[in-house]
């Protein structure tokens, strides 16, 4: 087995904690800068996700209750189509 450079992080707290040492040991200006670039990158993903999610959106038809059926023209939904009983598993 190889060699280990430094101590292995044993747990997600671990981890935080020494992330925060080391944001901690960064001086205040390139604290606000970190955290400013971490705003933008994270508000640019859920930007990208959200405009990738509209493209491809299309609202369901809105499916008529079984007592809706006969009012089905009137109401504005679709009514389900029965699927034959061979086909049903």
């Amino acid at each position: 087995m190889g060699a280990v450079i430094g101590p292995v992080m044993k747990s997600d707290a671990q981890v935080a904690q020494a992330g925060n040492q080391l944001f901690q040991a960064l001086p205040p200006k390139a604290r606000l800068l970190v955290l400013a670039v971490a705003l933008l990158i994270g508000m640019a993903g859920c930007s990208a996700a959200w405009l990738d999610y509209k493209q491809d959106y299309r609202p369901s038809p809105n499916y008529c209750r079984a007592e809706q059926e006969k009012y089905a023209a009137r109401l504005g939904c679709v009514v389900p189509q029965r699927v034959p009983a061979e086909v049903q598993r």
